[in-house]
């Protein structure tokens, strides 16, 4: 996910590899440079900017979050933002300590004119979570190597659009109880993978506390897609794909989330890969 205010531009994650799940299940995994250029190239082509990032803040350290980001820091003079996990996959990659800025729980970053306000948060309730990396993660790498370390949410502010935040990141499907005390934002981008799997009450409580107690009255649903998909394929921008049901059943959350939204006249997006949405 891009942001950008016409000035400098920075990235939520920016795991653009998306390798097949064969490849994710039975070998170990590098960045795919071929396709992240790419994917990186059409990107700034259509944000209409220069191939420069301010900044990569890492939402955890799994590797569909985190393993691209060194590399692309590395190629357009970004600063990777995140836990010391994150850290030690950016040190296995070189990426020299100059462009890390590792945050042990809760912070601030400013990237550009825009501020980011690191939440400690958690990841969706799924067997994958936990662990910390505590020592460099060598490319290539298995999956299950990549630790989770700190799940964030993402707090955005920006003075062309008033003093206060304007906007919640949350990319993982998962909350702690409170974490969002005193935040009043628009705008969520939430958060769904793997929470069709999840029970009734986890998702309204997932849902009061992202939407309801945040004021947001605009909800753009991330994470939902099967990220072992191709963003450019053979050439084609290629859209979102849900993840299978066996990981997965976003239909269900969607059906919960719309229900949600309608009660709470909140208006409900579902994001597709290359939309642009202007604040």
């Amino acid at each position: 996910m891009a942001w950008t205010d016409g000035r400098s531009t920075w990235l939520v994650d920016g795991f653009f590899s998306r390798q097949p799940l064969s490849e994710v299940i039975f070998t170990r995994l590098k960045v795919d440079e071929t396709q992240v250029s790419s994917v990186a190239s059409e990107m700034f082509k259509r944000l209409n900017m220069p191939s420069t990032l301010t900044g990569i803040v890492v939402a955890h350290s799994h590797y569909d979050h985190s393993m691209d980001a060194p590399w692309l820091a590395k190629q357009y003079g970004a600063r990777v933002v995140g836990s010391e996990s994150t850290w030690q996959i950016a040190k296995g990659q070189d990426l020299p300590a100059t462009q890390m800025d590792v945050m042990p729980g809760n912070g601030r970053v400013k990237l550009g004119e825009f501020e980011v306000q690191l939440i400690e948060s958690a990841h969706a309730p799924t067997g994958f979570t936990g662990g910390f990396n505590a020592k460099p993660v060598f490319l290539p790498a298995h999956a299950l190597q990549f630790k989770e370390g700190i799940s964030y949410s993402f707090v955005v502010s920006h003075p062309d659009l008033g003093p206060a935040p304007f906007a919640l990141i949350q990319p993982s499907a998962g909350f702690v109880p409170g974490q969002n005390k005193g935040v009043n934002v628009k705008h969520v981008f939430l958060g769904t993978g793997g929470l069709g799997k999840s029970s009734d009450a986890y998702i309204s409580d997932y849902w009061q506390e992202m939407v309801v107690n945040t004021g947001a009255k605009q909800v753009y649903l991330i994470h939902w897609d099967d990220f072992t998909q191709p963003l450019i394929n053979q050439g084609q921008l290629a859209s979102l794909k849900p993840m299978p049901k066996l990981l997965d059943d976003f239909p269900r959350s969607l059906e919960l989330l719309k229900m949600f939204s309608e009660r709470d006249g909140v208006t409900l997006h579902v994001l597709d890969a290359w939309k642009l949405v202007n604040f």
